[in-house]
């Protein structure tokens, strides 16, 4: 690594994690402090949680700097070796499942690692190494197909640990590496939009029962058809489109009919959680509580009542976002956005002017993973999406999401400082 790395170095993108990582902290310091009658009882009632996100903030950091100093080379170069390495971990942790009861970690002592967290840094050295050959045309049938292969396997495997959440961020990293290497637009939508007409629909379904009417599923299937007129040159694509996602619209309802009462009841409190407050519901509800009370300014550090009364469950994980805006407010949250925005932004820049198609691809890939994590966490703590699982980077308790968020910042870095080398 020359000097000209240390000078080129997106100092914008270091310190907004480093903020953001110091913001996490200060997060769980205040989940920590609960009533001692209560420390016992919650989990992340006391302070276990922050003193442990403190040693991994510590490792992240050792492991941004390894990223950033590692050369280019190695990255394309070890794709594939690391992905086949990663996967066979996959393999292992099912594997000691069936015998200890633990589907998704490889536990070794005191320390636990999670291999999934890992395979999305491997996925995406080696989609990006994959497609960034200039024989692999993104919209040859052989180049999708392999690329959805290689996305599949791990897929699969987390989906039996059972992990969904997780496995929801491997078809993303797909999508928009495959975007941004040329895949066409009209076979992008063809294979979005059946997900989103199947979605919808089940929604709809459940919002029929309320006595409301399917706005969404209908906006959604006009925007269907005003795409296959606009594209109405390519006529056998465009009827597929319409007829596809018609298709699906028809039959669900007719699949969920046939579901008994109990499976109907479920599919409903996954997407309306506030029809279950008490039951499946009340993770979201009291998220929501918690968002809505700490308006523009919030109510203080250390002063959220839905922390200090312990409403809000799995506070240090996945609603860890709930917490910061009870406490900070409008301003905190928003705050929080920006400094996401800002590695996103920079992220998707640097895509651009990199002149390794390798380095464009792993960074289109690094932006999916971290806009996907947001957008889908916070958007279960305000209830605009179902409850995954799914981390906030640097900020919900977690190791290996730490070092995976961590690494791929060193990653972003690197290449970031060097790429007029390229």
């Amino acid at each position: 690594m020359s000097d000209r790395s240390l000078h080129n170095l997106d100092w914008l993108v270091l310190m907004s994690t480093v903020l953001l990582i110091g913001i996490g902290l200060l997060n769980l310091y205040s989940v920590g402090h609960v009533p001692a009658e209560l420390s016992e009882t919650f989990e992340g009632g006391n302070m276990r949680f922050f003193q442990r996100q403190v040693i991994w903030s510590v490792i992240g950091l050792g492991v941004m700097a390894l990223a950033y100093f590692i050369p280019f080379r190695y990255y394309e170069g070890g794709a594939v070796i690391f992905y086949f390495t990663v996967l066979i971990m996959l393999v292992v942790v099912l594997l000691m499942g069936a015998a200890k009861g633990s589907s998704r970690w490889i536990v070794f002592g005191g320390f636990r690692f999670q291999p999934s967290e890992v395979m999305k840094v491997a996925l995406v050295f080696l989609l990006a190494r994959f497609l960034a050959e200039k024989r692999h045309d993104p919209n040859r049938l052989r180049i999708i197909v392999a690329a959805t292969a290689m996305t599949l396997a791990p897929f699969l495997l987390i989906v039996k640990q059972p992990d969904l959440g997780t496995a929801l961020v491997y078809p993303a990293l797909l999508l928009t590496i495959l975007y941004w290497r040329g895949l066409d637009e009209g076979l992008m939508i063809m294979i979005l939009s059946p997900v989103v007409s199947a979605f919808l629909t089940i929604y709809s379904q459940s919002k029929l029962q309320s006595g409301s009417y399917p706005v969404l599923l209908l906006a959604f299937f006009v925007g269907i058809l005003i795409i296959a007129y606009r594209r109405r040159e390519k006529i056998f694509q465009s009827i597929l489109l319409v007829g596809v996602n018609l298709s699906i619209m028809l039959v669900i309802p007719t699949l969920i009919e046939r579901l008994k009462p109990y499976q109907k009841q479920r599919i409903i409190a996954f997407l309306r959680p506030e029809s279950d407050i008490l039951g499946s519901g009340w993770q979201v509800y009291q998220s929501k509580v918690a968002v809505g009370s700490g308006g523009f300014l919030g109510k203080g550090f250390l002063r959220g009542s839905q922390k200090l009364l312990a409403f809000l469950p799995e506070r240090h994980s996945d609603f860890v976002y709930s917490v910061l805006s009870e406490e900070a407010g409008y301003i905190g949250a928003i705050g929080v956005l920006i400094l996401f925005s800002v590695i996103i932004v920079r992220g998707l820049y640097l895509a651009t002017k990199v002149k390794s198609r390798f380095a464009s691809l792993a960074l289109i890939g690094i932006c999916s993973y971290f806009t996907f994590h947001v957008a889908v966490n916070i958007g279960m703590t305000i209830g605009l999406a179902p409850v995954t699982g799914l981390p906030i980077p640097f900020l919900s308790y977690g190791g290996s999401s730490m070092l995976v968020s961590c690494f791929f910042i060193g990653v972003f870095l690197n290449f970031g400082s060097n790429f007029y080398e390229y």
